[in-house]
């Protein structure tokens, strides 16, 4: 049932009928908004504008009153439709025509989002203004609500101008808003204002605000009225930039131009109090009938009829102003169509579903603002098939709507005409453009009745939707999903096969060590002859390797030349095997080392699979990768990327397995028993033991060391190398298998050396055995421990004692790091005396090893005089030593355990009378100026001798 009686009469028009019933109107808009009253008057407002010149109401509307309520109810719906989309969530608040249409564009809880933004928007132009026309125009028309036409007739300038400065100063505000600080005004930045807590929230105390800071940044003299009335009067004079500054911002000034020009006072301009849309709060936090107003309904006096009816001839005016930028057409609130307008004429075009009825039709604005409104009206045959509507805007403006129900799915053209766009065209602009664009055709439904002339009329547009609308509009939604999601489908599908091999790094892996251990489950004893080129960007070499599969038979060690013998040096400290550069389980030790890495598997031809594995963490290999054969996942490459060296790739030449009958038994080291072979029975030979070099021994036991030096195990761990006749033994213990394992794969490929190392794991897994022997008495004495001096200094100093045992630990820990680079580089002399018969590049290894535990030194005394000065036991000054200066490996040697047992003494308890912390500590500097000194001198004879 509708609200409103039906009452016969005459026909009024839809204004008087607006304002007769504007009250009840009002209350049935709080009644659907939920007691929103900012929210209703919304809703009257755009009732009220959208049937503003409709004229009498139509003969088909019985009841007046009751459409109206009928139109604002479908309003309201439209609005929640749309409201999902606000238009705030995609326009910057300075890209509305003014702030108080971008404060009605949000609620509430949207103002505290853009009160920040409309505050520095303000802050800029005030500055601004003061240089800058632009900026003096936009705060009339976006901060005082001033139309385009009366920013005109105030700044005494041309249309064409008042256009250009409002987009110049709209776009550097939203630069000011996007880059802050980018543009700095009167050759310097600008002072940033920050807002207090106290700032007002609210929509209508906010736009206050705004314009009174706008006019208290009001500067210069105020107008008399002669003079005012002087500028208006002639058109010659015209205002300067620093007195159109004045005048926007001089409220006395601005009221007496309004007054000579015949505009609304700035009063009249003033919102009312109701700018801003609520969320009212119900039971359940979501929705409810008691909202919260921005401002007491009860303190507001009642409005009476004159003053509402020129607030809606202002809104009127306002709606007529506006200069759209995007176009929509919107089907009983839902939106169907749109486009930018960036011609003179615009034509827009939607097409509604078959049978549709719609109800009613708008043509929105980005900013949500109706620009024409059309009631659709049932086709009648007296009627004919097309309903048409023109609205007349400002400036010559014009659209025109027309809907078509000639073709089974009705249809909806908007053409737009704004004349304002042409003189907006740079020059340049123009010249490019030889060819005028005539302005569209407005289509309307043909005079004649004859329906065979219109069916021929339309027949080709009718074909054409047809040809661009398959498969038919009526097709069902659930299929139409079905047939899209097929299709996705088939295209992930497809995308899928061609991405690449599906198999992972570690079965690939897995696959490959299977194929090379496929050769030991053979019956009968073979072996591998394999072919092999190896490339860098300095040597490339060829090699014929020949193995035992089943690890009883080594291959004789082969003389190398210098450039092979440096490559397998490089290759040794990578981890790759000489003697297997292809194994699959090596690739698999390296590849398992790395605790973080990224493998790819990718198709790298009709039959072979690569994969890449990049070490992301420190290591003389930066990627590594192996192609197996599809097939039979047989390994047939292998690329090293180095970090200092560049790319070195192994390439298969040629693989067999072969009988040993068809093998030279002098390629291989003769077994001490008999040998497992197809030929006939020999007796052994006494083999005698090859005896090493002293230049062997110099190469093994290097390798050996720049190996433990990269993997940090020289220092810090108890590691131990010694010489023998047959090659250098490793012996030591490590805490974990795993780290044992790391040590014994790169040592054990490295010629002549035979590593001998156990983890703690192991030595406590093996049973203790008893030890015979007579007990000795044990006499235990107890004697009272002194505090160390470390902690009587503490204590004396009134330092945290907290800082007691990190202190003592780190002091011991370097200690102990500088006394084992201390052995390892006293051993260097010791051993390497004669290493100028080592290569060049063994030489260079054997100075960067040499200057590595040199700098160990170095780094653990400044590290413990780190410790000491942070306690105040260091003042960092140099002290002068009495002693002489270190020279020889046993001085140092002296000196540096001298170091280790001063710190020992400061962080130990004793029982006798120590030294005080400041005296040892002064003895540590200087026993470790006399260590710098003496390792320095060993450096520049370790580097004089081999370089």
């Amino acid at each position: 049932m509708f609200p409103f009686p039906s009452k016969p009469g005459s026909r009024p028009t839809f204004e008087d009928v607006f304002f007769e019933h504007r009250t009840r109107l009002y209350e049935w808009a709080l009644q659907l908004t939920g007691r929103d009253h900012s929210d209703a008057e919304d809703l009257v407002q755009e009732l009220f504008v959208r049937f503003a010149g409709a004229g009498p109401v139509g003969e088909h509307i019985e009841n007046p009153e009751d459409y109206l309520f009928s139109t604002l109810r479908n309003l309201h719906y439209a609005r929640l439709r749309r409201a999902r989309t606000s238009a705030i969530d995609d326009l910057s608040v300075v890209d509305y025509d003014s702030a108080e249409r971008g404060l009605r564009a949000v609620d509430r809880n949207g103002v505290l989002f853009i009160r920040e933004d409309l505050h520095r928007v303000c802050d800029y132009l005030c500055e601004r203004k003061e240089s800058s026309r632009a900026a003096s125009i936009f705060i009339l028309r976006y901060f005082l609500g001033y139309f385009p036409n009366e920013v005109v007739q105030v700044a005494r300038t041309t249309r064409s101008a008042v256009d250009k400065a409002i987009r110049a100063a709209r776009n550097e505000a939203r630069l000011d808003l996007d880059r802050p600080g980018v543009l700095q005004q009167m050759a310097g930045a600008r002072e940033s204002k920050s807002r207090t807590s106290k700032a007002p929230t609210d929509s209508q105390g906010l736009f206050l605000a705004l314009r009174t800071k706008i006019f208290r940044s009001c500067t210069g003299e105020c107008f008399s009225r002669s003079l005012l009335e002087a500028k208006y009067k002639d058109n010659d004079q015209s205002f300067t930039t620093a007195e159109l500054a004045h005048l926007v911002s001089c409220a006395g000034c601005l009221d007496r131009a309004n007054r000579l020009l015949g505009l609304p006072l700035l009063e009249e301009r003033s919102p009312d109090e109701t700018i801003g849309r609520d969320t009212p709060q119900g039971p359940d936090g979501s929705a409810g009938a008691t909202p919260t107003l921005v401002s007491s309904r009860a303190k507001r006096k009642a409005e009476d009829p004159q003053r509402f009816r020129k607030r809606m001839q202002r809104c009127l005016e306002e709606v007529n102003q506006h200069r759209p930028q995007h176009l929509l057409i919107a089907v009983d609130g839902d939106i169907r169509a749109s486009q930018r307008v960036t011609a003179q004429f615009s034509e827009l075009r939607a097409e509604l579903r078959p049978m549709e009825k719609p109800t009613f039709i708008e043509v929105l604005s980005e900013q949500g603002v109706c620009l024409a409104f059309v009631l659709v009206q049932a086709p009648v045959p007296e009627g004919g098939l097309q309903q048409t509507k023109e609205v007349r805007l400002s400036d010559d403006r014009t659209m025109k709507v027309a809907v078509s129900f000639t073709a089974e799915s009705p249809t909806i053209q908007v053409v737009y005409n704004d004349p304002l766009i042409a003189p907006e065209v740079d020059v340049e602009e123009e010249s490019l453009k030889a060819v005028s664009v005539p302005a569209p055709k407005f289509e309307g439904i043909p005079a004649s009745d004859n329906r065979w002339e219109i069916i021929f009329r339309f027949l080709p547009a009718r074909l054409r939707r047809w040809l661009t609308h398959l498969p038919h509009p009526r097709m069902n939604p659930l299929l139409a999903g079905a047939m899209l999601f097929a299709l996705c489908s088939v295209v992930c599908f497809i995308l899928w096969t061609k991405s690449g091999p599906r198999i992972s790094a570690t079965t690939l892996l897995a696959r490959a060590e299977q194929s090379d251990a496929a050769v030991l489950q053979s019956a009968h004893s073979e072996v591998i002859y394999q072919k092999v080129r190896i490339t860098t960007s300095r040597h490339t070499t060829e090699r014929a390797i020949y193995r035992d599969p089943q690890k009883k038979r080594r291959p004789k060690q082969q003389h190398l030349s210098p450039d092979d013998q440096w490559l397998k040096d490089k290759l040794n400290l990578a981890g790759v095997n000489w003697d297997e550069p292809l194994s699959a389980a090596n690739y698999s030790e390296w590849h398992d080392r790395q605790r973080m890495k990224q493998d790819v598997v990718t198709q790298s031809g009709s039959n072979l699979l690569t994969l890449t594995t990049s070490a992301t963490e420190g290591g003389p290999v930066l990627k590594e990768s192996i192609t197996v054969r599809e097939s039979d996942f047989h390994p047939v490459d292998r690329t090293i990327e180095l970090r200092d060296t560049g790319t070195v790739e192994i390439a298969e030449l040629n693989y067999d397995v072969m009988p040993w009958g068809a093998v030279n038994q002098d390629w291989f080291e003769p077994l001490a028993g008999n040998a497992v072979t197809d030929v006939p029975a020999m007796h052994a030979a006494i083999h005698i033991p090859h005896v090493l070099s002293d230049l062997e021994l110099d190469e093994a036991e290097l390798s050996a060391r720049v190996v433990l030096n990269q993997l940090h195990a020289d220092t810090g761990e108890q590691i131990h190398l010694t010489r023998s006749s047959s090659g250098i033994d490793i012996k030591g213990v490590v805490d974990t298998d795993v780290r044992k394992r790391e040590l014994v794969s790169h040592l054990a490929s490295l010629p002549n050396v035979h590593p001998s190392i156990l983890s703690v794991e192991e030595i406590g897994s093996r049973p203790q055995h008893p030890t015979f022997g007579n007990d000795q008495p044990v006499q235990v004495q107890s004697v009272e421990a002194q505090p160390s001096p470390l902690e009587q200094y503490l204590r004396e100093n009134k330092l945290p004692l907290d800082q007691l045992g990190t202190i003592s630990q780190n002091l011991f820990d370097q200690s102990l790091r500088i006394q084992q680079a201390e052995v390892h580089l006293a051993e260097l002399q010791q051993r390497f005396a004669g290493g100028k018969q080592l290569s060049v590049d063994q030489q260079q290894q054997l100075t960067e090893l040499a200057r590595d535990y040199i700098n160990t030194i170095h780094s653990g005394l400044e590290e413990n005089q780190r410790t000491l000065r942070s306690i105040g036991l260091d003042n960092g000054e140099q002290v002068a030593s009495p002693a002489p200066s270190v020279s020889s490996g046993e001085d140092i040697d002296r000196q540096i355990h001298r170091y280790q047992e001063l710190c020992r003494q400061l962080i130990s308890s004793g029982t006798g009378e120590p030294q005080s912390a400041p005296t040892i500590a002064t003895q540590l500097r200087t026993s470790g100026s006399l260590i710098r000194s003496g390792t320095a001198q060993i450096y520049a004879s370790v580097s004089t001798a081999h370089n």
